[in-house]
This record gives C-alpha cells, structure tokens and sequence, in this order.
C-alpha cells in the first residue's frame, strides 16, 4: 500500500506539466516504508532525455536522482511516466526500463501527458510480479495507493474571525511540532 497527500499529487502534476513540447515525462515517487506501506514524501524528477513516444533516465542522471534516498532513510516507491494518448498500458520498452524489475514495484502511466491531472484510477497502476508486470484492475488501484486528501475544513463560516492568511514562521512552528509528533508514531509502526 501507498499513500500520497493530494497536494503531493498535485505538486508532481505541475512540475510534469512544466516540460516542454509534446514528450514523455518521468518522475518518481519517494518516502519511507513501513510494515509493507509506503509514505510519499518527495516528487524525484530526473534529468532524463525525453522525447515523443519515449523517455531514457541515463545511469548518470539515475544515480544523481537517487543520492538523497540514502541520506533521508527513504526508498523509490513508485515510478511515474505519461503518454501521449488514452493508452496506459506498459510498453515493452516500458517494462524492459523500468526502475525496478523486483516484485512489488509499482509504475504508474499518466495519460495525455498528465495534462488533465488524472487521478490514479484514470492511470494505469502496474506491478512488477515475478513473471512481468501486470496492469491492476480498479479495485486493486483502490487497495494499492490512495490519495490521502491534504486539507479537510469543517469549520462553519461563523467560526472564521477573518480573511487573515497565517504568517510563514507561524506556519513553520506549528507544521515541525505537528511532524515531529507524526515522526514519532511512525517510526514505531512494525517494520
């Protein structure tokens, strides 16, 4: 299982779009795991040659997009890569070049390029089983990775005092306090 925070999602979205031309693009998904679930916590986007129909993530740009898992205790999650079209399934370049050939792996394919912010459920999801990958079905999108929304408002509109916005260093207070307690718990969750 994995779990990504909308705005996570969001924020790999836009810097996918940011791409020029009309060329595949690649990025990766990166956090802890823990008793077999995995946190996303970084959007990896690597210095590949794109081009239409296919992407290449040189050695060298690999292993520059991978120096950080090892200094932040984090692993490679998933994989991320669009195409031009409707079509999401893997390719056999796109299963021959994928980040990991080991079972569990997870490759996710964005349609029109990820231009229309696709949800998972509207990607194809694969996994890297022993025989080869396999595109999941729905419900196995569903049990696999879940978008965790970031922010859920409950407040009626009489409970807000005004329009003010939160200074940044309020803002950063209150977010290391609220990680560090996040921190904790989940470091004694079982490996």
């Amino acid at each position: 299982m994995i779990y990504i925070s909308e705005s996570t999602w969001q924020t790999m979205l836009k810097e996918l779009a940011r791409t020029k031309g009309n060329v595949e693009r690649v990025a990766f998904l990166d956090g802890p795991r823990r008793g077999g679930i995995g946190f996303v916590t970084t959007v990896t986007l690597p210095d590949a040659i794109l081009a239409p129909g296919s992407y290449d993530v040189t050695p060298a740009a690999m292993s520059q997009a991978g120096k950080h898992l090892r200094r932040f205790q984090i692993e490679r999650l998933a994989q991320i890569h669009t195409h031009d079209g409707d079509w999401v399934n893997h390719s056999g370049k796109d299963s021959s070049q994928a980040y990991s050939q080991m079972p569990g792996a997870l490759s996710i394919v964005l349609p029109r390029h990820g231009r229309e912010a696709p949800m998972p459920s509207e990607s194809g999801i694969h996994i890297r089983e022993e025989h080869g990958w396999r595109r999941l079905d729905t419900d196995e999108v569903d049990a696999t990775f879940l978008i965790i929304p970031s922010v859920l408002d409950f407040r009626s509109p009489e409970s807000l005092a005004s329009e003010e916005t939160i200074t940044w260093s309020e803002y950063r207070a209150a977010t290391k306090a609220m990680l560090a307690g996040f921190f904790h718990r989940f470091l004694k969750l079982p490996r």
